[in-house]
């Protein structure tokens, strides 16, 4: 249903925030590759901080009785340490002007709707708007997303990460990995006499020890990784057994922007991750491009909370936009408030560091 504005006693319709949402779903998503690899949960609370627990519980058995005598419920124990968390809070606004750029394929979907005017006459100031409307409701969700995506990449290299900005006081959040997991070989994977098979078997041990569970999958840059398939350790190990039999590793340039799978080290998938950013007029990488890690959690979350807005009475939801007709500035203003929070299930599900090549 569209929303209505009055503009110097004109009436201007345009499409409310729900339409705009579906317009919005049908855009191409932005990469978002590691999320969904290793925070695949969307947990929702209907608080204004994140709850997180960590739970030490003793494996059941099953109490041992006569058959004549009544059930007898388990005798565990159970310990508990709540922590409660603030989430980030993102407030992107934005004014809607009459856009002047336009994407053929978006303004023909929109036609095709009837939600602009058909035919190949001239777009009016309306049509503009709304235009302008879809690119700022896409510019408000993928900058949250992108926020959420840092949060993200800081928790996989740091175990931790940082909300702070001018309107936002620090904050660290700490999830406090155990220091043992950070990890840098004493010789470079493309040094001589390097012997990285040794350096991802003692990974292994620590992240073990320190119950962090089992890798499942190991991350990677395109230059490590060839460094790490170019070693004659590795080679000895995981590639000559196969020789005349099969290829075990897909030879590649080793170059993408998106995440490629290399294969397996016994079950541990091997990834590589060179997806850059820009910020600032700079292009940044994801992860430095000496970064090696072996990772066991893959079941994280991307929490949200409530909305802290009255007209959004408590909803708790990934994106809450509004969308208002402003005296100063005057014009139409669009705005999307998020309170995600990235977590994980294990603190101690990533083992990591730097310096696994010579740069």
């Amino acid at each position: 249903m569209a929303q209505s504005f009055e503009i110097n006693g004109a009436p201007l319709e345009l499409l409310d925030v729900g339409e705009l949402a579906l317009v919005h779903s049908n855009y191409k998503p932005m990469d978002t590759w590691l999320l969904d690899k290793l925070y695949p949960n969307r947990p929702m609370f209907a608080r204004d901080e994140v709850p997180v627990a960590e739970l030490s519980v003793e494996q059941d058995l099953a109490p041992l009785v006569s058959p004549q005598q009544p059930g007898k419920p388990f005798d565990s124990t159970q310990s508990a340490e709540v922590n409660f968390i603030k989430p980030a809070y993102y407030k992107p606004k934005n004014q809607v002007t009459p856009a002047d750029t336009f994407d053929i394929v978006l303004i023909e979907r929109l036609r095709t709707a009837r939600i602009i005017s058909t035919g190949n006459q001239q777009l009016s100031d309306q049509d503009k708007m709304i235009i302008s409307q879809i690119a700022i409701m896409k510019r408000n969700h993928d900058a949250i997303d992108n926020s959420v995506l840092m949060m993200a990449v800081d928790l996989l290299k740091n175990g931790k990460y940082i909300l702070e900005s001018d309107d936002y006081g620090y904050n660290l959040v700490d999830y406090q990995r155990d220091a043992s997991l950070t990890y840098t070989p004493a010789t470079t994977w493309n040094s001589a006499g390097a012997k990285p098979v040794t350096d991802i078997k003692t990974m292994k041990e620590r992240q073990i020890a320190a119950d962090g569970g089992e890798a499942k999958m190991a991350i990677m840059s395109g230059a490590v990784w060839a460094a790490l398939s170019n070693n004659a350790e590795f080679q000895e190990v995981f590639v000559k057994p196969y020789a005349g039999i099969a290829v075990p590793y897909k030879p590649s340039l080793g170059i993408s922007q998106t995440a490629t799978f290399k294969g397996y080290m016994e079950d541990i998938e091997l990834w590589v991750y060179d997806a850059t950013y820009r910020h600032g007029g700079t292009v940044k990488r994801f992860i430095p491009k000496d970064f090696f890690s072996l990772v066991s959690d893959t079941q994280g979350s991307v929490a949200h909370c409530k909305i802290k807005n009255m007209l959004a009475n408590g909803t708790v939801a990934q994106y809450f936009d509004r969308q208002w007709y402003c005296e100063d500035p005057s014009g139409v203003m669009l705005m999307t408030e998020s309170a995600p929070l990235v977590l994980p299930s294990n603190k101690n599900g990533v083992i990591c560091g730097t310096g696994f090549i010579t740069l």
